[in-house]
C-alpha cells in the first residue's frame, strides 16, 4: 500500500466540478477534485455498497449471488442423476429382474465426470472472481481514499498450457476414467481379461494423475509468485478525480449507450493519466450522481447519511422473503417457487454469498489496508478544507433557489458570474445613492 502525495503543483487537473467535456464518442461530467455537493439524493442504485462501518465504506460490484446459484445448480443436477440411478435399481429389485448395470453406470459416470467437475469449477471460479475484484475503500476519519491496482507486469502463462491443452487434458482424463469402468460392463469375457484391462487403464490413470497433478502444482506455485500483486494507492479525498462518462458504442447493427462513474488517482507527473482507477456501471447520468452522493455523503456527513448495504444477498433477507411469499402466494405458485429455490439451492447460495462478502473478499486484502482502516480517536480526525466548506455553503443557497448542478457549469465560471452580479448590485446601489 502506497500513499500518493501531490508534489507537482502543475498536476492540477484540467477540469473542475461541473465542467463538461466531449472526447470522441464520450460525454464527461466532472465531479471532483473538490467533491462539492450536487444536490441529488444519495441512492445506491446498483448495489455497489458492500460494507459500511463508522470509519470506512467499501464499494465492490458483481452479482455474487447469481454466481453461487449457478454453481450450485450442478449440485442439484448431481442429486437428480443419483436419484435416477437409484430409481432404476429399485425398479429392477421390485420387478425381480436382473439389474442392467449399463444405464446405471452411464448415469454415474456422467455425474462423476461432467456434472461434479463443472460444479466445482464454477464454485472456485466464483471464489477467484471475488478475490480478484477488491473493493475501493473510503476512510472518512482520515479523509482519504484507497483504490486497488495490480502491480505492473504481464500475467504469468503456464508453460505448454492453453485452452486447447486444458480441453485435451480434461477429455483424456475423463476417457481414461471411463476406460477403467467399461470392462466391468463387458459380458461373456473372462475374469482374467477384465482384470487385465482394468489393470492397464488404472495404471494409465495413475500415471496421468501423477503427471498432471505434479505439473499443475508446480506451475500454479510459479504463477502465484510471478503474477501481478495487489496494492492499494492512498490519496486525499478532496483531490480524488471523479467524473461520469456517457459513451455511445456503435456497431454494424446496434447502438448502445454506457454510463460509468469513474474514480481515479492521477499520476504525479502526468495529470491526464491514472495511477489507479475504478469504474462503476450506473446506467444513466442521474443514477451516477446518486451513486456519487452516496460516497460524498458518507465522507462529509457520516455513515447515517449514506444508504446501508443492500440485504438482498443475506440469508436473513432470503428467509423473510420466503415467509412473505408463503403468505401472499397461492399453493401452486408457491410450490413452483420452492422447486426453483431447491434447483438453484438458494438457501445454500445465500450462505456461500455471505461468506464471500464478509470473509473471503477481506482475506485477500493487504495487511497495510487493515491498519489504515483502523478507527482513530476523534481528535485525530481530518477536517474538511475551508475552501470546500465555503463552496458547499454557496451551493446550498443556489440549490434552494432551484438551480441544478448539471446546469450550472464549471464552479469557477459559476463563482465568477456570481461575483460579477454582486458587483453590479453594489454599483447600482451607489448610483441610486
Amino acid at each position: 500500500m502506497t500513499t500518493v502525495n501531490e508534489k507537482n503543483p502543475s498536476s492540477k487537473p484540467s477540469w473542475e466540478p461541473g465542467a463538461r467535456r466531449t472526447i470522441r464518442d464520450s460525454r464527461i461530467l466532472a465531479l471532483s477534485p473538490e467533491p462539492i455537493m450536487t444536490g441529488e439524493r444519495a441512492v445506491d442504485v446498483n448495489a455497489w455498497i458492500r460494507r459500511k462501518t463508522d470509519s470506512w465504506l467499501d464499494l465492490q460490484g458483481g452479482n455474487i449471488l447469481f454466481g453461487a446459484e449457478f454453481a450450485l445448480m450442478f449440485l442439484s443436477l448431481t442429486i437428480l442423476v443419483m436419484m435416477g440411478g437409484l430409481a432404476m435399481m429399485v425398479d429392477f429389485y421390485i420387478g425381480h429382474r436382473r439389474l442392467n448395470w449399463d444405464p446405471v453406470l452411464f448415469l454415474g459416470g456422467m455425474n462423476l465426470l461432467i456434472t461434479v467437475p463443472w460444479g466445482l469449477y464454477m464454485h472456485f471460479l466464483g471464489n477467484k472472481a471475488v478475490k480478484e475484484t477488491p473493493p475501493v475503500r473510503f476512510n472518512r476519519q482520515r479523509r482519504e481514499v484507497a483504490i486497488p491496482r495490480w502491480t505492473e507486469g504481464k500475467e504469468f502463462k503456464l508453460p505448454f498450457w492453453n485452452d486447447s491443452a486444458g480441453g485435451v487434458a480434461y477429455i483424456t482424463y475423463i476417457g481414461t476414467i471411463a476406460a477403467v469402468i467399461v470392462p466391468f460392463t463387458l459380458e461373456g469375457e473372462s475374469a482374467e481379461y477384465v482384470r487385465w484391462l482394468v489393470t492397464i487403464f488404472a495404471t494409465a490413470l495413475a500415471v496421468e494423475t501423477l503427471v498432471l497433478g505434479a505439473y499443475l502444482y508446480i506451475a500454479l506455485r510459479l504463477k502465484k509468485k510471478r503474477d501481478p500483486k495487489l496494492v492499494y494507492e492512498i490519496y486525499p479525498w478532496e483531490k480524488l478525480v471523479a467524473y461520469i462518462e456517457t459513451r455511445q458504442d456503435i456497431g454494424p447493427g446496434l447502438m448502445a449507450t454506457h454510463t460509468v462513474l469513474t474514480l481515479a488517482i492521477q499520476k504525479p507527473d502526468d495529470p491526464e493519466s491514472a495511477l489507479a482507477a475504478a469504474s462503476i456501471n450506473v446506467g444513466h447520468e442521474t443514477a451516477g450522481l446518486a451513486q456519487w452522493e452516496c460516497i460524498r455523503q458518507f465522507m462529509e456527513n457520516g455513515p447515517e447519511a449514506c444508504p446501508d448495504p443492500k440485504e438482498d444477498e443475506t440469508l436473513a433477507h432470503y428467509k423473510a422473503k420466503c415467509r412473505h411469499a408463503r403468505k401472499e402466494m397461492s399453493v401452486l405458485p408457491w410450490l413452483g417457487k420452492k422447486v426453483g429455490d431447491w434447483f438453484f439451492q438458494r438457501y445454500l447460495a445465500h450462505i456461500i454469498t455471505e461468506r464471500r462478502i464478509k470473509t473471503l473478499a477481506l482475506k485477500s486484502l493487504p495487511d497495510d489496508l487493515n491498519a489504515w482502516s483502523a478507527p482513530l480517536p476523534k481528535e485525530q480526525w481530518a477536517k474538511p478544507s475551508e475552501a470546500l466548506q465555503g463552496l458547499n455553503q454557496q451551493l446550498t443557497f443556489a440549490y434552494e433557489r432551484g438551480l441544478k448542478f448539471t446546469q450550472m457549469g464549471p464552479v469557477s465560471e459559476w463563482q465568477a458570474g456570481r461575483e460579477e452580479k454582486r458587483q453590479q448590485k453594489r454599483g447600482r446601489g451607489r448610483f441610486r445613492a
